[in-house]
């Protein structure tokens, strides 16, 4: 027999499964209020099934029966229905909202059955807590002292990126040596009170934490800005003059580990292939399609060279082509740079593919591609 509660809440589910029905057959079955509906469905059902299970609360006793306690309050239902409004949410924005909506329903799931356990292990509720306390403080505190550390070191970050580099230095210094005054005087204080040490730990950290907020606010200094806008510390610039940023700190050597198919040598002017398994300087080399190809170039002449491949033409929109060009950086001579390559499998097309070195007329290296 279902009592008045079971009833309330089992035509709420009803109500709500068949607006969902009506939603996603006469409105959008992808749309926002589809979404929010069928979390409504998810809620109210399990909802009735708990009142159902519980038959509103009621008790019945024997005899022998005796209530101990009440069970004590907990904060766990409030965490997973965020955990489950943020789940709900991620399907519709970004995977990572999704992500910590599953992070928290299964904190709430071993948390909220872990205390419910222990809350029956004896009639005793301080025996009781310091049961849970055994099992979950193991896990709890590792796992909150890393997302404490990472909540501050990402602040952190944000405050760095906000304000100018000499500035930056400053903060640092400062920073660090107020953290390093507050260790030395818990040590050399130990009979500090507890709630004064917890007090400035956690202005400490609400501070950074502060701060980070509103340097996430006022965004990326200017600098840092204008390179995210134009991203030129990506983009290849593959002229004979040195680039601003994309040459700065070129790298002048290839790790053992790399697996090197061809290499390319500029010397005495000119330049040839050595292909690993072929014997003598090759002038044509062989690139298989979908597959990345590392190619070596070392750089024999004296002063500074890159060099450039030349992939044909993409269609950018209609009518409108561009030339699909990729480069190393400017090496000087005796250092070496790999360049990897990578053909897609539809035909690209324009001019056929080849290796030059920039600002070197009469020199260039064919690239066949099956």
């Amino acid at each position: 027999m279902l009592n008045n509660g079971s009833k309330f809440f089992i035509g709420l589910t009803a109500l709500t499964a068949v607006s969902f029905g009506v939603y996603m057959l006469l409105i959008h079955p992808s749309a926002l209020g589809a979404t929010a509906l069928f979390g409504l469905v998810a809620a109210t059902a399990f909802l009735a099934t708990m009142v159902v299970f519980t038959r509103d609360g009621d008790t019945e006793l024997g005899d022998s029966s005796v209530l101990s306690e009440q069970p004590t309050a907990s904060m766990w239902p409030l965490v997973g229905a965020a955990g489950a409004a943020l789940l709900l949410v991620g399907t519709i924005t970004t995977p990572i909202v999704a992500l910590f909506g599953i992070i928290f329903l299964l904190a709430t799931f071993v948390e909220w059955a872990v205390q419910s356990w222990s809350e029956r292990a004896s009639s005793d509720s301080a025996y009781n807590a310091t049961l849970r306390k055994r099992l979950l403080n193991p896990i709890e505190f590792p796992v909150l002292a890393a997302v404490g550390l990472g909540v501050i070191i990402f602040s952190f970050s944000r405050i760095m990126l906000a304000i100018d580099k000499s500035a930056g230095a400053v903060i640092f210094i400062v920073l660090s040596t107020l953290i390093l005054l507050v260790g030395v005087l818990f040590t050399f204080k130990p009979a500090l009170k507890r709630s004064l040490v917890l007090s400035i730990c956690v202005v400490g950290a609400l501070g950074i934490v502060a701060a980070g907020v509103g340097s996430m606010s006022s965004g990326l200094r200017e600098d840092l800005a204008s390179a995210a806008e134009e991203d030129h510390y990506m983009h290849r610039e593959c002229g004979a003059e040195a680039s601003k940023y994309f040459d700065k700190l070129p790298l002048e050597g290839v790790s053992l580990t790399s697996s090197i198919d061809t290499v390319i040598e500029l010397s005495g002017g000119k330049l040839i292939a050595r292909v690993q398994g072929i014997n003598g300087e090759q002038q044509s080399i062989s690139i298989p399609r979908a597959s990345p190809t590392n190619i070596v170039f070392r750089n024999l002449d004296d002063g500074e060279f890159r060099l450039v491949a030349h992939l044909g033409e993409k269609m950018v929109t209609d009518g409108v082509k561009e030339k699909v060009e990729t480069c190393t950086q400017l090496i000087p001579q005796g250092a070496e740079q790999a360049l990897t390559l990578t053909i897609p499998k539809p035909a690209v097309a324009g001019e056929p593919f080849s290796l030059e070195v920039a600002g070197l007329s009469g020199q260039s290296i064919e690239v066949v591609v099956p």
